[in-house]
């Protein structure tokens, strides 16, 4: 994909650090921070302290060395850590982001319980993370294949708000940017197949063979533009 981690890029990730208010000096949790692009982003462009918590030390090791590269190792660190169950004390942070993960977590309610419990009260969330209509979706995206794809255990819009109630959050404005989903789709879908032409038995860096991929993503395609998938930015605040 490019580097592009999420539909719209970087692009995506300023609108949710916009709609969340995110001032310099703010303590900013990115929570399933990956290679750390949106923390660096975060430290660079709105001046925040982050903290990036990854589940995999190798990862994490990468991100620390891209926050080291670009001279923000005094304002970005990265840690080791499991999303359900966050090493740090309660009300640490003034905004938490958590970008295109929600969808893979076993025990969401945990996980957005942890994002309450660090968050400072009055402190901000911004969830940005797949939707689903599973009435409009084909069999191929609603199965075991659909989880390589973050789309098995993506909730519709009214889910993901019920959810963040439930944990004791206070949503506010949904955010759709289904027409990211749209263009990144079909990019993945027209790498595939170029991946297919070339001969390739798999999508490069998944154990999903080359046709399924390819199927998967035109059937993701089409999903997005009867408006059975997309992608949306939710806000909270504790």
């Amino acid at each position: 994909m490019g580097g592009e981690l999420h539909p719209g890029g970087e692009a995506t990730t300023r609108r949710a650090l916009e709609l969340i208010g995110v001032r310099p000096g703010d303590r900013l949790l990115d929570v399933a921070s990956g290679t750390g692009t949106s923390a660096l982003l975060a430290a660079r462009e709105y001046g925040c302290l982050v903290a990036g918590l990854e589940y995999g030390e190798g990862t994490v090791a990468d991100a620390q060395r891209a926050a080291d590269a670009a001279g923000l190792c005094d304002r970005v660190g990265f840690i080791v850590g499991d999303a359900e169950a966050l090493p740090f004390e309660g009300a640490q942070f003034d905004a938490v982001l958590c970008e295109c993960s929600l969808c893979v977590f076993e025990d969401k309610p945990r996980a957005l319980a942890e994002i309450r419990r660090v968050l400072r009260p009055g402190g901000r969330l911004a969830l940005s993370d797949v939707v689903v209509d599973r009435s409009g979706l084909p069999a191929e995206l609603d199965g075991a294949l659909a989880r390589v794809a973050c789309i098995g255990e993506a909730l519709p819009v009214d889910g993901c708000m019920e959810l963040l109630s439930d944990a004791g959050l206070h949503p506010g404005r949904v955010e759709r940017r289904d027409e990211d989903a749209a263009e990144l789709a079909e990019r993945v879908h027209d790498r595939l197949r170029a991946a297919r032409i070339l001969g390739l038995d798999s999508a490069p860096g998944s154990p999903v063979a080359i046709e399924d991929a390819v199927e998967l993503a035109a059937a993701a395609c089409d999903a997005i533009a009867r408006g059975a998938l997309g992608y949306a930015i939710f806000n909270a605040r504790r």
